[in-house]
């Protein structure tokens, strides 16, 4: 169905469901990285996070409408060595049929079970620097893929932060879709047993869109529709943008503190002859994310210029892509300690004690995480003489995150 406002598309899933701000934000994000996938530069690969039945796949699914995205979910491979005969050589290869598409994957809970999955990351994280090769020991002609644009959007619930690939520079920001109030749970569900009743009249044909009510049917074909217009205009859109030069400092900020705080400690054992190799990313990879995010989230809100909502939106996804043991400490530190009407930060900090309680972390691996955190000058040591030490941020990530704070 032809859409071209965000307004129009979201309420069409207002009548199918019951609509809150941290659903409306996600779609944006989800719209924004399919508006992204012509335009050169960083590309946005996205993890959309939310307990089961958050409507999360069905968002994903109102994407596919388009011929603009694809699905990926049983994935093999990215790259076969097999053309088809008599059509002149037509290279079968997946990521020849899917470039300059979005990738979308509903559930990734299938992909991520598969024996293939940590060989398939690997090859994406090539596909995300827009390149991809292959040499065939059966073949004299390698296989070369250059300019490559696959966005990909990946859905699943929390178990999907298991897979934790930081310290390999991870190329995935994340959305994560928080529960709604128990108050809103009710009305959620009975509105979800009313799409299914109007459902039930229907008879499914076996055709595309045939197994969901007839709003929510509506509302994805709008989606869909919308994403085709985002495709067509993006480019003109983007090219008249203004882009505030404190956009730009909210940008680099928050991709510093995410940098520092998705940083995660090598894995390794005492007994392994192995070294571990702790070191945190420069924010130089998710400072052009926040950038991007924020230009095409303009474009499908249907702004000029990147607004405090925007930046708002932007904020979220960084924190939540640091979202963790780290993120919690920063929050913890920069809260009220209720003995001193002062900031834990301005009073003395938290002890080791402390953190071990809050985090359900065994003192092993919490000391671990703490000293790693230290090295990467995200957390300090203080030494009392009384009170034993204590755990402190250090003044530029406090000076960074109140900073952050402030501006929300």
């Amino acid at each position: 169905v032809p859409c071209s406002s965000f307004a129009e598309g979201q309420q069409s899933w207002g009548n199918a469901t019951l609509w809150r701000q941290e659903i409306s934000d996600g779609l944006a994000v989800l719209l924004a990285v399919c508006a992204s996938t012509l335009q050169s530069g960083n590309q946005l690969f996205l993890d959309l996070v939310g307990s089961p039945g958050s409507l999360k796949s069905t968002l994903c699914r109102g994407l596919l409408v388009s011929g603009h995205c694809v699905p990926v979910e049983n994935m093999t491979k990215v790259i076969s060595g097999y053309k088809k005969p008599g059509d002149d050589n037509k290279d079968c290869s997946f990521i020849a049929r899917s470039n300059g598409k979005t990738w979308v994957t509903c559930e990734f809970d299938t992909l991520g079970q598969s024996p293939q999955y940590k060989e398939l990351m690997s090859k994406a994280r090539r596909i995300f620097d827009g390149e991809m090769t292959a040499t065939y020991g059966n073949s004299d002609e390698d296989r070369v893929y250059s300019a490559l644009r696959t966005p990909w959007i990946r859905a699943s619930t929390p178990k999907m932060m298991d897979h934790d690939q930081s310290s390999m520079g991870d190329r995935f920001m994340r959305f994560i879709l928080a529960d709604p109030t128990e108050s809103d749970k009710r009305d959620i569900a009975r509105r979800a047993l009313r799409s299914e009743r109007e459902a039930i009249v229907e008879t499914a044909n076996c055709e595309a869109g045939s197994i969901v009510d007839p709003l929510t049917r509506k509302a994805q074909a709008m989606t869909g529709g919308y994403v085709d217009w985002l495709r067509a205009n993006a480019e003109e859109k983007l090219s008249k943008l203004d882009v505030p030069e404190f956009a730009e400092d909210v940008c680099l900020d928050l991709a510093e503190l995410s940098a520092d705080l998705r940083a995660r400690p090598h894995n390794y054992r005492k007994n392994s002859d192995s070294e571990p190799h702790e070191c945190k990313e420069l924010p130089t990879r998710l400072a052009r994310q926040n950038i991007r995010l924020a230009s095409c989230l303009a474009v499908v809100l249907n702004k000029f210029t990147i607004d405090s909502d925007i930046l708002r939106i932007v904020r979220k996804v960084a924190l939540d892509t640091a979202s963790g043991h780290s993120l919690k400490m920063a929050q913890w530190l920069c809260s009220v300690n209720p003995h001193t009407g002062r900031l834990y930060q301005e009073s003395g900090g938290l002890m080791g004690g402390t953190l071990e309680t809050w985090t359900g972390m065994s003192r092993e691996r919490l000391d671990a995480y703490l000293n790693f955190l230290r090295k990467i000058d995200v957390l300090e040591l203080q030494h009392h003489k009384q009170m034993g030490n204590s755990w402190m941020l250090t003044k530029r990530v406090y000076d960074l995150y109140m900073r952050i704070q402030r501006g929300a």
